[in-house]
């Protein structure tokens, strides 16, 4: 239907970029739009915004951001900025937007009230963007904000580790023997994910 005002669209692999465009602008009065895990390009959001300017809530929810230095992109976070000035309520899971990028949403989603950028690591929410998100937003779900009522929980958690393994094959045997000799515990293995590290040419 035309009139249709909530959509949710999670886990759609054989929905392509084109289909999600040509059906979102069929429905012009819609509010409401989740797009969770689902493969479309980044160079398609801007026109996935662009059909639908009427949205109050968004949930664009990518796989988890790889950590490693470098991955970086506000491609969705312009795309938003600049053509969805209504909205409420927006949801960016797992998204390599930046500061830069989130400021850009910050300026141009005036009614912006329920921000959630959990797993979102190239955002450093201290200082004027602190203040910002402060004075402005709601309801404010931070970069390493707890994931439990998080409805695609196990995709993550199977995400992040596909992550480690990928990480960890990376690294030369010497380091990994070093790391687990000094008696290292879980909760440094935790900490050990989420730090950067820099490999040189004479560790190969």
């Amino acid at each position: 239907s035309s009139n249709l005002r909530s959509l949710k669209l999670a886990k759609c692999s054989q929905v392509s970029d084109t289909g999600l465009i040509e059906a979102l602008v069929k429905l012009p009065f819609l509010e409401e739009l989740e797009v969770s895990y689902f493969s479309f390009l980044r160079e398609s959001t801007k026109v996935v915004c662009e059909s639908s300017p009427s949205l109050k809530t968004l949930k664009l929810n990518r796989v988890v951001a790889d950590r490693r230095p470098g991955n970086k992109s506000d491609d969705d976070a312009l795309a938003i900025s600049q053509t969805m000035h209504g909205l409420h309520n927006l949801q960016l899971f797992g998204n390599t937007l930046t500061d830069a990028g989130l400021n850009a949403i910050l300026d141009s989603c005036p009614n912006l009230e329920h921000l959630d950028l959990r797993q979102c690591f190239n955002v450093n929410i201290v200082g004027d963007l602190e203040k910002r998100c402060s004075e402005r937003i709601k309801v404010l779900r931070r970069p390493n904000d707890c994931t439990e009522d998080y409805p695609y929980g196990d995709m993550a958690l199977r995400e992040i580790l596909t992550e480690r393994d990928e990480l960890f094959s990376l690294i030369p045997d010497i380091c990994l023997n070093d790391f687990y000799s000094s008696g290292s515990d879980s909760s440094d293995y935790g900490r050990y994910l989420n730090e950067p590290y820099e490999l040189d040419d004479d560790d190969f």
